[in-house]
């Protein structure tokens, strides 16, 4: 059996991986939006028909007609490039805006802040809040699973959500906060006497982050507290790799421990529509081809895993045949049942043929 060794596992979770927590994905967040646009924020409706078509006509001149493209995070970092207006970088080389943009957004383009604002306040209050702790219960499978392990367990999450941190209440948990809860990059130190069990880096912030008056990353107990335009959030793939940190360490954490020690990397829920994310992975899997990627997702209609193993092959740009290896289980299945080194080192069958048998 494959013995995995200190920092060759390392964890990916997408948004698919708390959906059985009753936290909806990037499109089920647009399903809601487009229900409350009925009733509740009527007043956003036409802004809202224009800013969506705008973006599907931006997908359909580059020849993509499916909408797939289209999430609340692109919605979101739309919105934030419009209320720029002409404090946007590229305004100077735009002769005018489309007039239909100031009908639908009011005077002052003032209606897109208040979209926003609303948008991620429902977000920050009710959509990614953990209302009944028990349907995240298969969060603590990371903790069993650490515990086979033997060595600190880096879990790198896409989501706002504290499913992992309501769940780890029995282990070591680093998030990278000191008693003053301030964040501190050298937390995640781990050559310090107080090693942890498992190191989290949230890559697109926090449904309870902000800044202190000094400029400082703090934490809430009640997100409640902060205001929506100050939640410590990143929207959009266009903006995930900024110049500041946390989200810069974190970044660069992720390509380190994908580039240097890793042996397998785990993706729960991840639906690889991130290029960014995509393309350290990518850098990662051709750079050592003895290197696996674990893809956790439910296999529906007539989607094969050796199909969406191909389909990820070709996203990612992989040369090699047998380093994507998909797994069709939804997350709390997996992490619940199947998370197990014992399966994991099945994937290594090479490194079992170093020891041959002795025939008795």
């Amino acid at each position: 059996m494959t013995i995995f060794k200190r920092d060759e596992i390392i964890v990916l979770l997408g948004a698919g991986a708390s959906v059985e927590a009753k936290i909806p994905a990037s499109l089920g967040m647009i399903n809601k939006i487009e229900e409350l646009l009925k009733n509740n924020w009527s007043d956003y409706k036409k802004l809202y028909d224009y800013v969506k078509s705008a973006i599907n006509y931006s997908d359909g001149i580059k020849g993509s007609f499916s909408g797939n493209n289209y999430n609340v995070e692109r919605l979101v970092n739309t919105l934030d490039d419009l209320r720029k207006g002409d404090n946007h970088p590229l305004y100077p080389f735009i002769g005018a805006w489309n007039p239909k943009l100031s009908e639908v957004a009011g005077q002052d383009l003032r209606k897109i802040s208040g979209f926003r604002t609303e948008i991620v306040t429902i977000l920050r209050d009710d959509w990614v809040q953990l209302t009944y702790n028990n349907d995240a219960n298969y969060f603590k499978g990371l903790i069993n699973f650490q515990r086979q392990y033997q060595h600190p367990l880096r879990v790198f999450t896409l989501n706002y959500d504290l499913c992992v941190e309501v769940h780890s209440s029995e282990v070591k948990l680093e998030r990278g906060f000191n008693n003053e809860r301030i964040w501190d990059w050298r937390r995640f130190d781990d050559t310090t006497e107080d090693a942890k069990d498992l190191y989290l880096y949230k890559l697109h912030g926090s449904v309870d982050w902000t800044k202190d008056d000094h400029d400082n990353l703090i934490y809430k107990e009640n997100s409640s507290e902060i205001p929506p335009d100050d939640v410590a959030i990143i929207f959009g793939t266009t903006y995930k790799l900024q110049y500041v940190d946390p989200f810069l360490f974190f970044a660069y954490e992720f390509r380190k421990w994908t580039l240097d020690s890793a042996k397998i990397i785990i993706a729960i829920g991840y639906g690889f529509g991130d290029e960014h994310i995509n393309g350290i992975l990518s850098q990662a899997l051709n750079n050592n081809v003895e290197r696996k990627l674990l893809s956790i997702s439910p296999i529906r209609n007539d989607v094969t895993e050796k199909k969406k193993e191909s389909s990820i092959k070709d996203i990612l740009n992989i040369r090699k045949d047998d380093q994507i290896v998909c797994w069709g289980y939804g997350a709390k299945e997996f992490m619940t049942n199947k998370m197990d080194i014992k399966e994991l080192s099945n994937l290594f069958p090479s490194d079992n043929a170093l020891i041959p048998e002795v025939s008795s």
